[in-house]
């Protein structure tokens, strides 16, 4: 396990212990896990046996436990650097922002209504 996989982990509040059961939590198979990172799932096993796991494996998984931005055409072009989400079009948006949005959504009117909210 090369230093910089420690690290990394601990960085996240992680060890190397943990990712294991990162995978149990987020995959119900090796063979799921194995189509998730596009390997073969022999590759999983050896990840799990010799605790072994590559870097952006590592990323990866963590960035998939936080539950930070999926991988789906929806999201495609939108980007978290540091505390702020960006937009596909460039907009910076803080974690105060997006706690501060009232969403109402109007079903008749297929109408997603964003504003601040008032106290």
């Amino acid at each position: 396990m090369s230093k910089n996989v420690k690290d990394e982990l601990y960085k996240n509040g992680l060890y190397i212990n943990q990712v294991r059961d990162l995978f149990l939590w987020h995959f119900d198979s090796d063979k799921e896990a194995a189509q998730y990172f596009g390997v073969c799932e022999k590759t999983v096993k050896n990840w799990h046996r010799n605790r072994n796991y590559p870097m952006p494996v590592i990323r990866l998984i963590i960035v998939k436990h936080r539950g930070y931005l999926p991988p789906t055409e929806e999201w495609r072009g939108f980007r978290i650097r540091g505390d702020m989400l960006y937009t596909p079009s460039g907009r910076a948006l803080s974690a105060y922002d997006l706690k501060e949005l009232d969403i109402r959504v109007s079903l008749d009117e297929h109408v997603v209504k964003f504003s601040r909210k008032s106290y």
